[in-house]
């Protein structure tokens, strides 16, 4: 097993993890920015109250969508701190296999 590629694996993880920490930031700022537009010439609030419905369905989406986003993050740590456990594992084994095998006297020498 060549536990140099799992843990480049996992820690390309974690940089990617890395880079989805204010990823929804954009978002988060023009979805709020697009509900004030939809809003300006209207009474806010609910759409029976004279706002747009649209308004508020974009914050709506934009909570799911950072929802979607601590998801992303919370299973790319998952992975790669599975991919880190299984290193240390095969590493581990592979340690206690080869001193074993030194361990084994032959008649050969």
């Amino acid at each position: 097993m060549d536990t140099q590629r799992l843990d480049e694996a996992a820690n390309a993880l974690v940089e990617l993890r890395g880079d989805t920490e204010n990823v929804d930031n954009g978002a988060d700022d023009d979805c709020l920015s697009a509900s004030r537009g939809l809003n300006k010439h209207s009474a806010g609030g609910m759409a029976e109250a004279g706002s747009w419905a649209t308004a508020g369905s974009l914050v709506t989406m934009d909570v799911r969508w950072g929802s979607q986003v601590i998801n992303l993050r919370n299973l790319l740590q998952e992975i790669s701190d599975k991919l880190h456990t299984t290193t240390g594992h095969y590493t581990r084994t592979e340690q206690e296999e080869q001193a074993r095998q030194h361990s084994i006297s032959t008649p050969f020498g």
